[in-house]
């Protein structure tokens, strides 16, 4: 990201201790499984979109992309095409794929990590969906926190995520044009 810019912040819901009548019940209803799925599944295209962006930067086919990007973790895939749109885009160009696309994948990729890592429930009596797991980077280590992921959460989610994959597959479409 360019100097003196922070990534956006994520909303999310606000800190707020249990109440006497609640209690966690560790199931979730079948809606929230599917959107947990429907999480999984478009993240699975992002990265997808992503490995066919850093191979378009590059002008490599299906076969010697994948050799390249194989191995490479998200946040590596991420950092690369960073690193790519940063040397291969006008500094106009870069800097709206970084504020409108890098950096919200970001936010989308602890979420999605959040989701997919967590152990979920439900807390009752108000039906409210939460997903526990340690904090990824805490200063106290071992603390387990706890978020509420409401069904307009998770939409926002998905919408998110296919707003970037949308994102993604533009920019690939104006290198392909550029070429």
């Amino acid at each position: 990201m360019a100097k003196g810019r922070k990534r956006p912040v994520r909303q999310k819901p606000p800190i707020t201790p249990l109440k006497p009548e609640q209690y966690p019940h560790f199931d979730v209803s079948a809606e929230q499984q599917r959107l947990i799925g429907l999480v999984v599944l478009n993240w699975s295209k992002l990265e997808a979109n992503i490995d066919d962006t850093i191979w378009h930067f590059l002008n490599l086919n299906l076969d010697d992309g994948r050799v390249f990007t194989n191995r490479l973790s998200t946040d590596q895939k991420v950092t690369l095409l960073h690193s790519l749109a940063h040397t291969y885009l006008s500094e106009e160009d870069f800097n709206e794929v970084e504020t409108n696309l890098l950096d919200f994948i970001g936010i989308y990729q602890e979420d999605r990590n959040f989701i997919v890592h967590g152990s979920w429930g439900t807390l009752m009596p108000d039906n409210v969906p939460v997903c526990a797991s340690l904090r990824p980077k805490s200063p106290t280590p071992g603390e387990v926190v706890s978020e509420s992921f409401s069904e307009e959460r998770m939409i926002n989610l998905v919408n998110g995520i296919n707003e970037a994959i949308t994102g993604l597959r533009m920019l690939m479409a104006r290198l392909d044009a550029a070429k």
